[in-house]
């Protein structure tokens, strides 16, 4: 039955020290795609009733092209170990998610971080840390105090390439007011494996802790201001401050630099005024006809 397969291949996960996250993440897809595509036993996956089930879902491109790569990973351990010759669904393609984004973000402005951070109460050191370190919600989650480094020439917070989308390890400076709000939560005494955010909010607590900000969920563009915007905040605050796009995309932990300056950059709260004003006048030049005959 492909469900023992499937507990085989969560359990090898595991045992090479996978993060939790990823592997109930994975466990979540591949248990969903075998009931809703009524695959009981190996036989059963077909590249037909994957693109069948496909078509009839709603769901945005990226989330299609997420459960095509949890199965085709699971295949390919399969064939690994000997019990799948080959693929099912090696000729299916994926969704095009370019211009498709389900979700459009928007970034905050920063009066309207300062009364999020004013209203979080118990979850300010979060909210502070998501917009000074752009870190995900998940690797919020995972973060524990060895991982954070608050004193020392250069406090910073390690993560953990078992934490991270693109399982690579980072360091990450630290702004002097993620500083102060962790050092004001560290509990005395602490173990380094307790965690920095041990009770993380659910999405109900975001949305009441913006709308007591005066905070629009969704604005007039429906573009929306949820957690993961602040990622996007981060982000933004980076290019308005000047920051160089290359050390942008260091800081994010990005791979292409089209996701540091275009996806994840609101252009609405760009400084094009600014820009334009700085620009030298050309009306001082000597525009005499000596000059414009040179």
């Amino acid at each position: 039955p492909l469900v023992n397969h499937l507990r085989d291949f969560l359990a090898d996960k595991r045992q090479m020290r996978r993060d939790a996250h990823y592997c109930h993440t994975l466990d979540l897809r591949l248990s969903k795609l075998l009931v809703e595509c009524g695959w009981t036993i190996l036989q059963d996956v077909t590249a037909d009733g994957f693109q069948r089930w496909r078509a009839g879902q709603r769901k945005a491109a990226k989330t299609l092209n997420d459960y095509l790569g949890a199965m085709s990973e699971f295949l390919a351990w399969l064939r690994r170990h000997g019990r799948l010759d080959t693929d099912p669904l090696a000729g299916v393609g994926k969704v095009e998610a370019r211009g498709q984004q389900a979700r459009e973000r928007r970034a905050l402005t920063d009066q309207e971080c300062s009364r999020l951070i004013a209203v979080a109460c118990s979850r300010r050191a979060l909210y502070v840390t998501a917009l000074f370190t752009g870190l995900r919600r998940a690797e919020l989650e995972a973060l524990c105090w060895s991982d954070v480094i608050l004193d020392g020439p250069k406090p910073l917070i390690r993560v953990r390439a078992s934490t991270t989308k693109n399982h690579k390890s980072a360091e990450l400076p630290l702004h002097p007011d993620v500083l102060s709000v962790l050092r004001s939560i560290k509990p005395e005494p602490c173990t380094g494996a307790d965690a920095v955010f041990p009770k993380m909010y659910r999405m109900w607590h975001f949305k009441r802790d913006l709308e007591a900000a005066g905070i629009a969920f969704m604005d007039a563009e429906g573009k929306r201001a949820d957690f993961h915007a602040l990622r996007h905040t981060y982000n933004t605050r980076l290019a308005v401050s000047g920051v160089s796009p290359r050390v942008a995309m260091e800081l994010m932990r990005h791979s292409e630099m089209r996701l540091t300056t275009k996806t994840y950059t609101d252009v609405s709260l760009l400084p094009l005024v600014a820009a334009v004003q700085s620009l030298p006048s050309l009306m001082a030049l000597d525009s005499s006809p000596d000059s414009q005959n040179m």
